[in-house]
């Protein structure tokens, strides 16, 4: 049974926080103003990115207790985010991303091989993959985490996961209540398609119909080509608009 202190505040594509057992983790920061970043290369137009600026100001990363990084591709870890994010703080990421965090600055990397106690929080990492073939490859690793509270439930944040058959034996096997998944269909210039589709969402929304889904990584980097609104129609036309929440910059959802 969930209890009402879960909460996800979703900030900009792959950024929310996450509270869960009384403490505040920060997801994927990317914290640049908008044109701050370089575009996506190798992709279909050349706009700077993020597309939109931030709803909140950046003292609300003062009040975190962790962050969580599915990996290093800068809109989900930028150079902003390495200069105002507190060095003390412990990063939950990847082995692979564990020199790297250090190499930043940050004194307490914290690798998730398999599963890892923090603070009451059971985290288990699922690998993933970023693409298929060659594409995957040059992408490198990404990883989704579980974290699982005793009495508050599970949130599984799915990362830059492609939907295989390890991903959805995971939802199967541990049954999340609250599920983030990065979609937007994200495209490289040779046709590659890179993070979950439309399809994706509402396939997991049939196979796992308890878990709470929040379908986020939309409208904010340049090679991203699946808006909020258009995977809002596509679910009502499939009938599922109400297991999905589309979460606005800014919005809080307390679970």
């Amino acid at each position: 049974m969930l209890c009402i202190t879960v909460s996800i505040h979703h900030i900009r594509h792959a950024t929310s926080i996450l509270v869960i057992n009384g403490k505040r983790i920060l997801i994927d920061p990317m914290l640049s103003k908008a044109g701050g970043l370089s575009p996506v290369p190798l992709t279909r137009n050349y706009v700077r990115n993020p597309l939109v600026e931030m709803t909140v100001p950046l003292s609300v990363f003062q009040d975190i207790d962790a962050i969580l990084l599915t990996h290093r591709h800068f809109d989900h870890w930028d150079k902003k985010a390495l200069s105002v994010l507190d060095k003390g703080l412990p990063v939950l990421c990847q082995p692979k991303d564990q020199a790297s965090v250090l190499s930043a600055g940050f004194s307490r990397a914290l690798p998730v091989d398999e599963s890892l106690e923090w603070e009451g929080i059971s985290i288990k990492r699922i690998q993933g993959i970023h693409a298929y073939g060659l594409t995957g490859k040059l992408l490198g690793p990404v990883s989704g985490f579980i974290l699982d509270s005793a009495q508050q439930g599970s949130v599984y944040i799915v990362g830059d996961c492609m939907l295989t058959p390890a991903i959805e034996e995971a939802f199967r096997k541990y049954a999340p209540d609250i599920a983030i998944v990065n979609t937007g269909e994200a495209q490289m210039i040779w046709g590659a398609v890179i993070t979950m589709t439309r399809e994706d969402v509402l396939r997991l929304a049939r196979l796992s119909p308890k878990t709470k889904l929040a379908a986020v990584h939309m409208d904010a980097i340049n090679h991203c080509k699946l808006s909020r609104r258009e995977l809002e129609v596509y679910l009502r036309e499939q009938h599922c608009d109400g297991a999905v929440w589309i979460p606005e910059d800014g919005e809080v959802r307390i679970f």
